[in-house]
C-alpha cells in the first residue's frame, strides 16, 4: 500500500497554518492602521507635536548661531 498521502497531510496542514497566520497578522495590522488614521484626537496630537517640534527647531537654530558667534569671538581672543 502507498502511504505517501499520510506524510503529505501534516505538511499541508503546517503550510496552511503558516499561511493563515501570515494573512491573519497582515489584516490585523491593516485594521490597526485604519483605526489610528481615522482618529481626530490622534491627528490633533500630531499637529500639536509638529508645532512644538518646529518651535524647538527654531530655538536650537538660534542657539547654534549664538554659539557660533561665541566660538568665533573666543578664537579671535585666543
Amino acid at each position: 500500500m502507498d502511504y505517501a498521502f499520510a506524510f503529505l497531510v501534516p505538511i499541508v496542514a503546517i503550510i496552511g497554518g503558516i499561511t493563515y497566520s501570515i494573512f491573519n497578522q497582515y489584516f490585523k495590522t491593516r485594521r490597526h492602521v485604519a483605526e489610528a488614521e481615522g482618529s481626530p484626537a490622534l491627528r490633533e496630537a500630531l499637529a500639536r507635536s509638529n508645532e512644538i517640534n518646529a518651535a524647538l527647531l527654531e530655538k536650537l537654530t538660534a542657539m547654534d548661531s549664538r554659539l557660533g558667534a561665541i566660538e568665533r569671538t573666543l578664537s579671535e581672543v585666543g
